[in-house]
C-alpha cells in the first residue's frame, strides 16, 4: 500500500482486505510507502484481521506513526495484528 487511505481510497482498502480474508492465510502488508490511514480504514484492517481463520494474524511492515498510534488506541487483546518496525 502507498499513499493514504480515507474516505476517497477507503474502497478499494476494503475489497483488497476482504480478498485477502478470502485466502485465509497469514497476511503480510508492506506499509513504508503508506502515509496515512484514518480511523475507519484501520477499523476495516482490524475487522478483516479478526475474520481470518483461527491461528492466522496480520502482520504489518514498516506502518506509518499514525496506524500504530490508533491501533494502540483501539485495541484488541488478543489481537491478531502484529506490528514489524
Amino acid at each position: 500500500m502507498s499513499g493514504e487511505i480515507d474516505r476517497t481510497t477507503r474502497k478499494p482498502w476494503e475489497a483488497a482486505l476482504e480478498g485477502l480474508v478470502v485466502v485465509g492465510r497469514d497476511m503480510h502488508l508492506e506499509l513504508s510507502d503508506l502515509m496515512f490511514i484514518d480511523v475507519r480504514g484501520t477499523w476495516l484492517l482490524t475487522e478483516a484481521a479478526h475474520s481470518l481463520p483461527s491461528g492466522k494474524r496480520v502482520v504489518l511492515h514498516h506502518p506509518p506513526h499514525c496506524l500504530r498510534s490508533v491501533l494502540a488506541l483501539i485495541g484488541s487483546f488478543p489481537s491478531p495484528i502484529e506490528v514489524e518496525t
